[in-house]
């Protein structure tokens, strides 16, 4: 084959592959803007199972899933925050849940969970079926399946690079809640390679 039609066909192939790559991305990301919350409700159904790592177990002993809670009028911490923003009441105004709660405070049904499953991993409706993300034969094609179905990648470059701009949506300095004390702003600030290693460890068992 002449030179010239193998460059040709070279760059054919590679402008196909990189619209695949778009196209994928496009889906993933139209599925997320379509799919809606489930509740922990329905993560904690196999979640719980100690056979695979009981993530829910995990997931009850940390800050997030108080998260709601600490917004309760009768949390002097809250009252203090809420007076210096304005805010009369921590657990209905959008300023507090868009951080303190799952689906950013607009799902109702999500609220007093706090900071649940689905606000690190994406709404769950497309992809909550144990067959939309899981396999005993292949995960990681379970995985790329439950990701084309709206879940927030977590593996790899893409998932730290999602999981960094995903947390830094909340935990920024210029939240309504950010302390005024230099060591306590350093304790809690989040490093990429903080967020790289996760925060919370809750892996599936293999």
């Amino acid at each position: 084959m002449p030179r010239a039609r193998k460059t040709v066909l070279c760059i054919a192939i590679g402008v196909a592959g990189v619209f695949a790559v778009v196209l994928c991305y496009r889906h993933a990301y139209s599925n997320r803007a379509t799919a809606t919350h489930v509740g922990i409700k329905m993560c904690r159904k196999c979640h719980e199972s100690d056979g695979i790592g009981n993530q829910y177990k995990i997931w009850s002993g940390t800050p997030h899933a108080k998260a709601y809670q600490v917004l309760a009028p009768n949390n002097p911490r809250a009252a203090e925050y809420g007076k210096k923003a304005g805010v009369a009441n921590p657990q209905e105004d959008v300023r507090c849940l868009r951080c303190h709660t799952t689906g950013g405070g607009r799902a109702s049904e999500t609220r007093e969970e706090g900071v649940g499953c689905e606000a690190c991993h994406g709404p769950g409706s497309l992809y909550f079926e144990f067959s939309n993300h899981a396999s005993f034969d292949n995960r990681e094609a379970a995985y790329r399946k439950a990701v084309r179905l709206g879940m927030y990648p977590i593996i790899g470059i893409e998932g730290i690079k999602a999981r960094e701009k995903l947390c830094l949506h909340c935990h920024r300095d210029e939240r309504p809640c950010y302390p005024e004390s230099v060591e306590e702003q350093k304790r809690q600030r989040l490093s990429l390679s903080i967020i790289a290693n996760f925060i919370y460890r809750h892996p599936i068992r293999r």
